[in-house]
């Protein structure tokens, strides 16, 4: 045979197979053992073969993804140009033949569609078939849930995809296991990823379940595939009992489906888990443990041994996150579970058509497995398919598919004891990649949201919703779903984030609130980003610092100025804690001021005036201490108050001596002690009064002073705190009253251009070394209640009226000059006039003058005589004397009174209580208070008091305000107008 003919005997051989495939595909796919649905139309396409995976949980699976089906399936044409895009997204349907005839189908879409190839007229097509959850891993989200149990965050994401068919069996017991969380963060993660580590955290299995209507694809408007997520406890679907034996064997004449291999292995798992964590909310721990029943041999205990930080096996309640050990007890069963899960697997190979992933069945006919026994029960795992069309010899011939065998079909498969609790393997949660910076939110028109714990709300730029950040996106919408974002830039953007300070403890550290608005720094605690937690604060171009300086700022310095500066809620004034460095010029400011209060200050070192967080360096006003205020100011000291301008050697910055010794001011004290002793002393041998403040005894003003203040008496602390100074003996200076000592080594200046007032209880002593100067521009004024004593000691004493009258007066007594020599009474200009009412009596040596009534009297005893220039002895005559009228009466004694008033803390009085008051006398005084509370004692002795009070009269009983009705709005945000109602409901209009 020549060559030409050669080769049209070929070509028409395959022309002629070619014709007979075409026309095998053009019978359609009836009573194949394998059949194909899809957008087009039905005999477009053919099976060639199909390998398909299907799984319960994902167990079985490499890769562990939400992906409960994946089939690849060829496919046969007799075009080679069918649309691919036409096929991808669109649902799918995989049937195939079983031992009854009837038809398993297999739902899904495709997620891949490729041509293989064309030879002539044949084309081959390569489908791959995936569920709905396949979409959920081409989708990464970032997000933030709060409050919600597992299911409903589920629900929320599936609920996004418009294919999405699924439903929930939980039972009740395991809905109302299932906690609230608090925070759950989908962070740079497919929604796949995240809806499958929910469902592993709660224990809940997932399987695919396919509708079989007859219903074609173009009317459907979801999958015709059900995602069922269902608990432990949910009844599992029953395959009955499948037989073990030769696949080629028949019985009754039929052919049977049967499990052909079966390969069961067993490993050693961990048989204890125990989980811990800490709840900083009780100040306690939370643990739970579970222990294997499980025989594995003679094995110590193989514990893993989990300890956790805080916010860990938690429920959502009352708005906060609090440890829950009946969560801890179901997570470590859940832990173990999967350990046991894991302990004894079945792999196996079989031809069973009906054996689907979650089912339970009974293994029948097998040598190991007795029917009836628990051992022989098992659940279906995980499913391999993998069939081959039954297209016949010629197709596989002219295909050169040699291992095609028409219809055939065989299965591996991955089971566990039925006995075993179905759960999902643990899914890793996404590590925070470092800390992450966020914004403080709060309620509207608040500057501040806080609580009793010091902690915050924060929203981070990545949040997508209705009020995200400046720049940041709203949230993703799906036609006919709601938003699936969650930025509603407010206080309900997350739940309550703790603030790290720099020192902290039991009512003391440290204490910084991030603002609303601020930036913030948020690490996290073990990387998971549900459990967040503040740990700065951050300046940013619009949050810029109080005293910025350096490059660009316009300050005067580089950069020397550092410290704390807060402002008021309002924004209307400033707190602030300056620390200049600059060198040479070292300062410090503590400063206050706002709209409703005035500027006060505080400065030491190098002043200079600085406005209010302004970073300019003004003029030098000065070094040392500075204290300024414009409004009131008050010193209070318990114990004692030094003020002193003696200064002291040093070193170290810190002067020598004891904070309150004051041997200088008590050496000057010592020095007027004596003074006054000596110069009364002398008066009282004169007949004037002595100084009694004087004297060296303990009742003795300046002596009572002396040993109060002096380190060498009183003036010290007790014995049990000596040793604080140099040597262990020396005494610790201390004031044994609380005395104000003024002490200065140069002058005293006290100036008002209004009055002055100084009052003692006691004695007032005023002593000066040298001179004593009064002076008073109008009226001096100098009254005593008892008694006044004027004595100079050699100098002399000089009472003089310049312009006015100057009068002596004793108004109930004898009126005395008395004077070692003379005593001369001068008139310059006028007359001089002694007048008595009854008599008048002039006496010098032995001479006398005696005016008595209408009487003279003149005695001597020498000579009397009467010079004048004339005489003339008139007649008798009389006339009245005006006399200046005295005050009649002894003049009144000074009294002194004692206020008392005793109020609770909210200012109402303590009523009826008993009030003893113990006067410096050893006298006491009693009485009781008013409905005021007040008491009023009159009559008592000047000096110092001790008061005691008793307990108010009145039976106790509680304040309305214990007894009001709960706060149902607690730890939520309100409106106005509920907050209105919320007042109305607590306070029935009271304005408290």
């Amino acid at each position: 045979m020549n060559p030409s003919t050669m080769t049209s005997a070929v070509t028409s051989a395959v022309s002629e197979g070619l014709n007979r495939l075409k026309a095998l595909l053009s019978i359609g796919q009836h009573k194949r053992l394998l059949q194909i649905e899809t957008a087009l139309p039905s005999a477009t396409l053919v099976v060639e073969s199909a390998r398909w995976h299907e799984d319960v949980s994902g167990l079985g699976q490499p890769d562990a993804t939400l992906s409960p089906l994946v089939a690849e399936v060829d496919c046969l044409s007799t075009s080679a140009q069918l649309s691919l895009k036409a096929l991808i997204g669109e649902q799918m349907s995989l049937r195939l033949m079983c031992a009854d005839g009837r038809y398993r189908t297999w739902h899904g879409y495709v997620a891949e569609a490729a041509q293989l190839g064309a030879d002539g007229g044949l084309a081959r097509y390569r489908l791959q078939l995936v569920a709905f959850t396949h979409f959920l891993q081409l989708r990464h989200d970032t997000r933030v849930f709060l409050g919600q149990r597992a299911d409903e965050i589920v629900n929320a994401v599936l609920r996004a995809y418009p294919q999405a068919n699924f439903r929930f069996e939980l039972s009740p017991e395991a809905l109302e296991a299932a906690p609230r969380r608090g925070t759950t963060t989908q962070y740079r993660e497919t929604d796949a990823a995240f809806v499958q580590r929910l469902l592993a955290e709660e224990g809940w299995n997932w399987r695919l379940e396919h509708i079989d209507d007859d219903r074609p694809l173009s009317e459907a408007k979801n999958a015709k595939h059900c995602l069922v997520i269902s608990d432990p406890s949910a009844e599992r679907p029953s395959l009955g009992a499948l037989r073990f034996g030769r696949p080629d064997v028949r019985r009754h004449g039929l052919p049977e489906d049967t499990l052909t291999s079966i390969a069961l292995s067993r490993q050693v798992v961990p048989n204890a888990v125990t989980l811990a964590a800490w709840d900083p909310r009780q100040l306690a721990g939370v643990s739970a443990q579970s222990r294997s029943a499980l025989a594995q041999g003679d094995l110590p205990e193989l514990e893993q041994y989990e300890g956790h930080g805080e916010r860990r096996h938690s429920r959502f309640e009352s708005d906060e996150d609090t440890a829950h050990t009946p969560l801890a007890d179901q997570r470590t069963a859940l832990a173990l579970a999967r350990h046991e899960l894991a302990c004894k697997t079945l792999l196996g190979d079989g031809a069973v058509r009906t054996l689907a992933p979650g089912a339970d069945f009974q293994l029948t006919e097998h040598s190991r497995y007795p029917l009836g026994s628990d051992d022989s029960r098992f659940v279906v795992l995980a499913v391999q398919h993998e069939a081959a069309n039954n297209l016949g010899s010629e197709a596989a011939q002219l295909l050169k598919r040699t291992d095609l065998e028409a219809g055939s079909y065989q299965q591996h498969f991955q089971a566990a004891p039925a006995a075993a609790t179905l759960v999902p393997s643990a899914r890793a949660k996404p590590q925070a990649p470092g800390v992450q910076t966020a914004l403080v939110v709060g309620h509207a028109e608040e500057p501040l949201t806080t609580e009793r714990d010091l902690r915050v709300r924060i929203q981070f730029p990545w949040q997508r919703g209705a009020s995200p950040l400046a720049g940041g996106l709203p949230g993703p919408t799906t036609p006919g779903q709601d938003d699936t974002g969650h930025a509603p830039g407010d206080a309900s953007s997350s739940q309550w984030v703790r603030v790290a300070q720099a020192s902290a403890g039991a009512n003391w550290g440290a204490v910084f609130m991030p603002r609303v608005g601020t930036e913030v720094l948020v690490d996290f605690i073990e990387g998971d980003l549900d459990r967040p937690v503040v740990v700065g604060q951050l300046y940013n171009g619009q949050d810029a610092l109080p005293w910025p300086a350096g490059v660009n700022s316009g300050a005067n310095h580089p950069g020397t100025l550092s410290g704390w500066h807060s402002h008021t809620l309002d924004d209307d004034g400033a707190n602030e804690w300056v620390i200049d460095d600059a060198t040479g010029q070292l300062r410090m400011r503590l400063a206050s001021h706002s709209a409703g209060s005035p500027w006060s200050e505080l400065s030491l070192g190098h002043i200079i005036s600085q406005g209010s967080g302004s970073a300019q360096r003004g003029a030098w006003l000065g070094s040392g201490f500075y204290g300024h205020t414009d409004g009131w100011a008050s010193v209070r000291a318990a114990q004692g108050l030094l003020l002193s301008t003696t200064a002291r050697a040093g070193s170290y910055g810190s002067a020598q001596g004891g904070q309150m010794d004051v041997h200088e001011a008590v050496a000057q004290l010592k020095g007027a002690q004596q003074l006054g002793q000596a110069l009364g002393q002398a008066a009282q041998a004169q007949g004037a009064l002595a100084l009694t403040s004087h004297e060296a005894h303990a009742q003795a003003a300046l002596q009572n002073l002396l040993e109060t203040i002096d380190i060498t008496q009183d003036g010290k602390h007790p014995s049990e705190q000596q040793g604080a100074t140099r040597e262990a003996k020396d005494p610790v200076a201390q004031f044994a009253k609380p005395v104000i000592v003024f002490d200065t080594p140069s002058a005293a200046i006290t100036t008002s251009p209004a009055s002055i007032a100084s009052y003692s209880g006691q004695d007032t002593t005023l002593v000066a070394q040298a001179d004593i100067h009064a002076a008073a521009a109008h009226t001096a004024s100098l009254v005593s209640g008892e008694t006044t004593s004027l004595y100079t000691h050699e100098g002399e004493l000089q009472a003089i009226a310049a312009n006015g009258k100057f009068s002596l007066r004793a108004h109930t007594d004898a009126l005395e000059l008395l004077a070692d020599k003379d005593i001369t009474v001068i008139s310059v200009n006028d007359e001089i006039t002694v007048t008595a009412k009854e008599r008048i009596e002039i006496v010098g040596g032995d001479s006398k003058v005696v005016l008595n009534g209408g009487d003279i009297e003149f005695a001597t005893s020498g000579s009397f005589t009467v010079k004048a220039a004339s005489h003339s002895w008139g007649g008798g005559a009389s006339a009245a004397v005006t006399i200046p009228a005295l005050p009649e009466g002894l003049a009144g004694k000074l009294t002194h009174y004692i206020d008392i008033e005793r109020r609770y803390y909210d200012g109402s009085p303590v009523v009826g209580a008993t009030v003893k008051a113990f006067m410096s006398d050893g006298s006491m005084r009693s009485g009781t208070l008013d409905a005021q509370g007040l008491l009023h004692i009159d009559g008592v002795k000047s000096g110092i008091a001790r008061i005691e009070i008793g307990e108010d009269a009145r039976e106790w009983t509680p304040d309305p305000f214990d007894e009001g009705p709960a706060n149902p709005a607690y730890g939520r945000s309100v409106s106005p107008e509920q907050a209105a109602q919320l007042y109305k409901l607590l306070y029935q209009g009271d304005a408290r």
